[in-house]
């Protein structure tokens, strides 16, 4: 979850030895933390992975799966190591590690001029990737490893937003004497309200051409 249980209750005022609404106060955060990752388009906590991959032009930069790269445990081309790659931090951001002679390998032909069509799945890289969510042990508010706390911060706006607003979800307006109320669009159909956009699109992955 991209926020804690206790940092919602705190700010809607509900006593942390009060747990009646935690499930339902989880499920949200759970439902909220899931839209600002497809948001985004990616993962946001820590993990490891291994992939196999591919180059057919020698780029210096390869694309893996999982963002900011943090560490790489090791590389491989045809089961060869490999270890003059670089980890570059405004490229590990978005998962490009780099290499400066290039990503080389064997790659596949087609027709009678050989053009090429794809490279072989040969390169294999282990590493680690993302941020230590709140709760994690491992998380610290501010450090480079942890999930920034604008991201945090988006989490708990919208989780209170649609707490606030659940009774009166579509409800544009409502008059009651001199008194106005007015719903506008902060949540409709359960999407992200346009402030919290605001905040994730620094974050939005919008892939590599």
């Amino acid at each position: 979850m991209l926020c804690t249980l206790s940092d919602v209750k705190t700010i809607l005022g509900i006593s942390q030895e009060d747990t009646s609404k935690d499930d339902k106060l989880t499920l949200l955060i759970k439902g909220v933390s899931a839209q600002i990752e497809n948001y985004i388009g990616y993962k946001l906590g820590y993990g490891t992975y291994t992939e196999e991959l591919h180059n057919v032009n020698s780029r210096q930069l390869i694309q893996l799966n999982h963002f900011p790269l943090r560490e790489v445990s090791s590389v491989t081309i045809k089961d060869r190591p490999i270890e003059n790659y670089k980890i570059i931090p405004e490229y590990a951001r978005w998962g490009r590690l780099y290499k400066g002679d290039g990503w080389t390998g064997n790659y596949y032909t087609r027709g009678f001029t050989r053009d090429i069509v794809s490279g072989e799945w040969e390169i294999v890289v282990s590493y680690s990737a993302g941020y230590y969510l709140p709760g994690d042990t491992n998380y610290v508010e501010g450090a480079d490893d942890s999930l920034p706390y604008d991201i945090v911060s988006a989490c708990l706006n919208q989780v209170v937003l649609d707490w606030k607003n659940e009774a009166v979800q579509g409800v544009k307006s409502h008059h009651e004497g001199n008194i106005s109320d007015t719903f506008g669009d902060s949540i409709s159909g359960g999407e992200l309200s346009l402030g919290v956009k605001k905040i994730l699109s620094a974050y939005c992955w919008y892939g590599v051409a």
